[in-house]
This record gives C-alpha cells, structure tokens and sequence, in this order.
C-alpha cells in the first residue's frame, strides 16, 4: 500500500550519520578517463521502482555506447533508502545518481549540498521545464530559490474511482466530475445492508491526511484562516459518522483494514485515492486476486471551483551526488530519464509520468487501458505537500489534532485551535 510518509524526520537524523566508508557493495566499477573508456554510473533507487526503472536504464545502456548505467534498489521500508542514500553521501561513496521521493526530501539534500545544481545545465540542454508543469516550479521556486537541483519523473494525482458492477446493479449512471456534496450525496444512496454484506457507498482511507477539499480551493494548513481546513474536517465527519456512508475512522483503525482489499471485495461504490491504484488493481486482477470491474473520473471538488482541480504534484525526482566524477554522464542519464522518452517507458508501466506530451500521454492511456484514466491529464493539479522548511513537523501535528477530531474526542473548532499552537511551535513562531 502507498502512503503518504513524512521521510524528512528520519532524513534529518541521518544527516549526521559520518560513514568511514559504504563497502564494496555500494561501489560501482571503475570508470576510466572520458573517452579512454566506457564510463559506469551507479544509480540508486528503491526497489518499488525497480521493474520500469530497469527498463530505462536498459534503454540509455543500449543508445550510449561509452556509457553504462548500473542501477542498485535499497528497500524503501522504515526510511531504510533514505538513511542508505545520506550513509552513501556521508561516507564517499562513488553513487553517481540517486532518486529522491518527495519535495520535502529534495529541500534537505538540496540545503545540505548533497545535489550538483543543474541550472545551467538544464539552460544549456534546453530543457522543456513547462513540461512538468506548474507545480514544478511553484516548488522550485519556494523551497531551493528558483534553482533546480533535480529533475522530476514521476507525479501524483488523486480520482475517483467506482466499480461498474455496482452501478450497474442499482441501475445508476457511471460517476463524472461533481461536487464534494454531490459525492456524499451519491455516495449515501448507494450504501444498503448491515454487516459483513453492507454495500459502502464510497471508502476514504484512514491514512489520507491532507485536507483535499481545502487545497483545492487554494488553501492550506498554514494559513491564517483555517477555515476551508476545518470545513473539511466537518465533511470527513458527514461521510464517516453522519450518513455512516463510508466505514468509519474508527472502525479502519480498529481493524486495520486494507483500503485496497476493501475495494477490491467488491463491496465498495467509490473509492478517493491515488494515481498508484490504477497500476495495483491491474496487478491484482492480473494475478487473480481480484476481478472487480473498474473505472475512474476526476476527483470531486468544492463547490465554486469552476475548473476541474485535482491534488498531488510532481512528487519523485532524480538528482546527481555532486562529488561524483562523471558529472556530464550522469546530467546525460538524468536528462533521458526525465525526458520525453524515458517517460513514456514509466506511462507504459500505467505509471504517471512527471512530463506531459502527447507521446506520454498516449503511452499511459494506451498501457492502463481505462477509460477515464485520461482524468489525470485533463484536471489541473495544486501540491498537497507545501514545499516548506518543517513541512513534516506541521503535517504530524495536523495529523495528531486530525486523529483527536476522528476519534471523536474533541470538535473542528478546537481541533484547529489545537493545531495552530502545534504549528507555531514546529514552526519556531
């Protein structure tokens, strides 16, 4: 399952880590003088992403004969990449190029000189940085001055998704884009029986944390007037406790349910999630475990809202160690990675591409084989995270006063007071 982890927490600590060295384990080959012979990098990545990554450092290896990438996968489990990769930095190792999962991430190995600056470089190159788009740079120029220090690859968007099979048994239309209140509206009207054969009429799982109807409207958890965060919290409570269409906080805590599993029985309408769910109902269909009929459309959004908004952003990017030897190599690498063909190797694996084009699109399209999964390219996108020193601090303290308002044990309002005063201690107000 994919959640949202606060890495940084972990990564701060690691950061003090001083390795007398990374063993032989972490070493790629030697590489030789430009043009005397074939120059090795060592790419590090985790292994969640090891089957599409493979694929595209077998494609680079096969267009550049005097370049050869080796790529190496550290479990991303309990931060274990994280504290690997500052070991790796820490210590001398010869890593040429590393992934980095996260804004929050990117701002500590950017601040801490553990990235090569590629402004000039990507000037140079001629780069397509629209291509990204516009969350992209909102974080380039909040959290690293308008400098880049990495390349994103992958983003993350969330939809709607629904099982057909139900709809179709209610004899319902297939969900399009609609409000939040149409949403629970719809979703209160597909929800029938008790117990073990109840009919959920929508799913929103325990461990989405951020405020989604809030950051669509342009608001955030640190703003001033929290208002649109406390509406929201209103809503989480409508869907779990009021109409009971949705299994409860409570219950997805107790019993720690699996919201893909969940789904997946075929006893849920709707389901709020990530781009990430279409490549795991695929894989799970595929292996048998499943054979929910499914679909997607837009997320739902706020009332006033006109144009259809979605949240995520660009959210895993590909950075250079800046003591490395093979700069060039590994920016050259890095370039095709992100690029419009390395990019459509990630759409292939229904993999949602940072770099927008109508080749990765219609990879994407063509390799997910779902109708709506076009949604992802249609909504416009506001980041989830804000890519600010403390980010992580102020998310686990939203999340601490979240939980209380779930539980149940205190209202919105006090659940934002609570907050503000959490917030202005991580935050050193």
């Amino acid at each position: 399952m994919r959640k949202r982890s606060y890495a940084g927490l972990l990564l701060t600590a690691a950061l003090a880590v001083t390795a007398a060295g990374c063993g032989s384990d972490n070493e790629s080959a030697p590489s030789g003088e430009a043009g005397a012979e074939k120059v090795v990098l060592t790419y590090y990545t985790w292994t969640d992403e090891a089957d599409y990554m493979q694929k595209i450092v077998d494609a680079f290896n096969a267009q550049n004969s005097d370049i050869e990438v080796k790529m190496t996968t550290v479990s991303n489990d309990a931060d274990e990449y994280n504290t690997k990769i500052m070991t790796n930095l820490s210590g001398g190792s010869d890593m040429d190029v590393y992934s980095i999962n996260g804004t929050a991430s990117l701002g500590l190995f950017s601040s801490k000189n553990q990235l090569l600056e590629l402004t000039d470089r990507i000037k140079a190159a001629n780069v397509d940085i629209g291509a990204y788009g516009p969350s992209f740079q909102d974080i380039t120029s909040t959290l690293t001055d308008g400098k880049y220090y990495a390349l994103p690859y992958r983003t993350s968007q969330y939809a709607l998704f629904y099982n057909k099979a139900i709809f179709d048994k209610e004899g319902l239309p297939y969900p399009t884009q609609m409000t939040w209140d149409e949403y629970a509206d719809l979703a209160k009207q597909m929800t029938k029986g008790e117990g073990a054969d109840k009919q959920w009429g929508g799913y929103y799982a325990d461990w989405m944390i951020a405020p989604l109807g809030a950051l669509q409207q342009g608001a955030t958890i640190l703003d001033d007037d929290l208002t649109p965060v406390q509406n929201w919290l209103t809503f989480l409570d409508r869907i779990y406790y009021q109409d009971q269409s949705h299994m409860s906080y409570k219950q997805m805590k107790a019993e720690s349910t699996d919201w893909i599993k969940q789904f997946e029985s075929g006893n849920v309408a709707m389901l709020v999630n990530g781009e990430w769910t279409v490549n795991m109902l695929k894989a799970d269909i595929a292996a048998g475990k499943t054979d929910i009929d499914f679909d997607m459309t837009l997320l739902p959004q706020p009332e006033g809202v006109s144009d259809p908004t979605t949240v995520g952003g660009v959210s895993t990017f590909m950075g250079i160690n800046p003591k490395g030897k093979n700069l060039d190599a590994a920016f050259k690498f890095v370039q095709f990675v992100t690029g419009e063909q390395g990019e459509s190797i990630i759409a292939e694996s229904s993999v949602l591409p940072a770099y927008s084009s109508d080749a990765t699109k219609e990879a994407f399209l063509n390799a997910t084989g779902i109708q709506g999964s076009g949604a992802f390219f249609e909504a416009n996108t506001v980041v989830e995270n804000q890519p600010v020193a403390n980010i992580n601090d102020v998310n686990a303290a939203f999340s601490e006063q979240r939980d209380l308002f779930l539980f149940q044990e205190q209202d919105a309002a006090k659940t934002t007071d609570e907050f503000i005063k959490q917030r202005q201690s991580a935050l050193g107000q």
